[in-house]
């Protein structure tokens, strides 16, 4: 598993060829690219320099003074920029000093009344994306507790029940459910003797994440993939929970992270009774979209043009492309969800990426239909990492 900080030969390496004096990098509490660069999260800010070959960390003193493996740690109250200028100054009072381009305001004009040219660089964005070997387990150990997380709605989805008769709020009180509704809707779907509610799977489905090991991160969701409902929802406690019906597409998504802190991404949609129209014509969609990127992604591959073969072979079922087909198709994945490279940017794709692929369709009427998946880029191609099914029916998962 990962441990200890990264990125430092990469800094030296665009520090060598701008010719620059160092690099510096506000971090300002839990910040992804300050634990790539120490190993470890922050409750506050610390100001990080790389200069002469050693990285140095400035921390206040209002915490412990951490111990960081090849770091130089020391406490600093002054603000982050004449804590940095203070590192530099002990190898020069002027030079080039590298940023990147979000360097708080207040720091950057700190360090150039210091007497110091600042230079912006992707540096560490380009390093965050290539993953070595330590960061590759550690991706793959929380994608296969995200498909044990998604298992646990399908595992329900395929136990519940539809149930027709009506249901009093007076029992649907005693379930301890936080969605008591009337469920006289046909089709409803019952489980563990209440009706089946979004906000019950997400409940469920964080359990399992817990049991893992791996923390759900707020980002777990449940929902009818879109679709416009009215009169059953609960105001008083959760306006998103909505009591499912068979013939909902069920969209579950989750993105938990690893001790570590590098995440995990995963969303399937279910129906517990399709009817085989818009709902299988959309995952027929999505589903080969997703096929398309094992096809085109790949080490030399256009990024860019990986993600726009995803939305054209979307659009192909006849979705359109302006209105039903996801514009976000994914990119990097790591310390944080969004990282290099995008799947719209210009940017070549190699070996050691990591990527969140999505491919989704929606409908105001209909609904929406989902897909992610974390992809790895080997020297030899792409592959979904654990590669879960992909079927509708949530009865698959058990086979």
């Amino acid at each position: 598993m990962p441990s200890g900080p990264r990125g430092g030969d990469a800094l030296d390496a665009a520090l060598d060829d701008r010719d620059a004096l160092g690099y510096v990098f506000i971090g300002r509490g839990p910040d992804p690219t300050l634990r790539y660069l120490t190993g470890r999260g922050f409750d506050t800010t610390v100001v990080y320099v790389r200069v002469a070959g050693e990285s140095h960390l400035r921390v206040p003193s209002t915490i412990e003074t951490p111990e960081v493996p090849g770091v130089a740690v020391r406490i600093d109250d002054k603000p982050a920029g004449k804590a940095a200028a203070a590192v530099l100054g002990s190898e020069a009072t002027s030079g080039t000093v590298l940023v990147p381009q979000t360097i708080p305001h207040d720091a950057a004009l700190h360090l150039e009344s210091a007497g110091y040219d600042l230079a912006s660089t992707p540096v560490l964005d380009n390093a965050c994306a290539v993953k070595d070997d330590d960061e590759r387990a550690a991706i793959e150990t929380v994608q296969r507790a995200a498909r044990r997380g998604i298992a646990r709605a399908a595992e329900i989805l395929a136990d519940a029940t539809v149930d027709n008769a009506t249901t009093t709020d007076d029992d649907a009180d005693a379930t301890d459910d936080d969605t008591a509704h009337t469920a006289d809707d046909d089709g409803t779907l019952v489980w563990d003797g209440a009706p089946l509610s979004t906000e019950r799977i997400r409940r469920q489905v964080n359990v399992a994440l817990a049991i893992e090991g791996v923390d759900a991160a707020g980002a777990t969701t449940v929902d009818v993939g879109g679709r416009e409902r009215s009169g059953e929802t609960t105001p008083e406690d959760d306006a998103s929970a909505v009591v499912l019906r068979a013939d909902d597409p069920v969209v579950v998504s989750v993105a938990p992270r690893g001790r570590d802190g590098y995440r995990g991404a995963l969303a399937r949609t279910f129906v517990v009774d399709a009817d085989g129209g818009w709902e299988r014509r959309a995952h027929v969609a999505c589903d080969a979209a997703r096929d398309v990127a094992l096809v085109e992604a790949g080490p030399g591959a256009d990024a860019a043009f990986v993600g726009s073969e995803i939305r054209a072979e979307t659009a192909a079922f006849g979705f359109s492309p302006s209105e039903e087909v996801a514009r976000d198709v994914g990119g990097g994945i790591g310390l944080s969800l969004c990282e290099s490279p995008p799947l719209d940017g210009d940017t070549e794709l190699s070996a050691g990426n990591v990527i969140r692929v999505r491919t989704a369709v929606s409908d105001p009427e209909n609904g929406r239909i989902e897909l992610v998946d974390v992809m790895a880029i080997d020297d030899d191609g792409p592959v979904f990492l654990g590669d879960p099914p992909t079927s509708l029916d949530p009865a698959a998962w058990s086979q």
